[in-house]
């Protein structure tokens, strides 16, 4: 059974959407533990592995539960040469996302089986920036969420200018605008982005 996620792509393709789409449809509570959230706290091995075992323990309580994680690849980073004078981060630096990986591997053994109602749901715009090993080990599958495709582009500005309440003619040019469109993931031409 699938229990862990992983959803990867160019930023704006609907990657959060979909973890708030999987905890509507399942009326789930989401568990937070992206780097954004948790940096500079929790300092320290126990506290990081206290922090995770409560996370675990209260989504088991309260099933059907989500474990969401943005960023992954800087809790499970690629393996990098050092550069000259570059100081290593230590694993239990509350600055470090990476400190939760190894308490996290542990506890998803544990908590994410199919007696439980309780998974892990990761998102990543840069998944070369990530370690594909660990990548592997935690996440039990992958989807990619490519950019929108002609089709869709027209029907994302015609969605669009009508949200912002235009009213589009029959000679409007929506075709020209997907053409030149082509690259642009729907969350960078969305109208929360395009007001000022």
């Amino acid at each position: 059974m699938i229990k862990s996620m992983l959803f990867y792509g160019p930023a704006g393709t609907g990657k959060t959407m979909m973890v708030r789409a999987c905890a509507w449809e399942t009326n789930s509570i989401v568990f937070d533990l992206s780097p954004n959230n948790i940096e500079g706290k929790y300092g320290g091995k126990k506290d990081t592995a206290k922090l995770i075992a409560s996370v675990m323990v209260v989504a088991k309580e309260y099933q059907p539960s989500i474990i969401y994680i943005d960023e992954c690849e800087k809790v499970w980073p690629a393996k990098k040469k050092k550069k000259k004078g570059q100081k290593k981060m230590k694993k239990d630096d509350p600055a470090n996302p990476a400190r939760i990986k190894a308490p996290l591997f542990k506890w998803k053994k544990k908590f994410l089986n199919d007696e439980t109602r309780i998974a892990m749901l990761g998102c990543s715009s840069n998944p070369q920036g990530g370690s594909k090993k660990d990548f592997k080990k935690v996440f039990d599958r992958g989807i990619y969420f490519p950019y929108p495709d002609y089709s869709t582009r027209r029907l994302m500005w015609r969605t669009f200018i009508e949200q912002c309440e235009g009213k589009i003619k029959p000679d409007f040019p929506l075709s020209t605008l997907a053409h030149i469109s082509a690259g642009y993931s729907a969350g960078s031409v969305s109208p929360q982005r395009l007001t000022l």
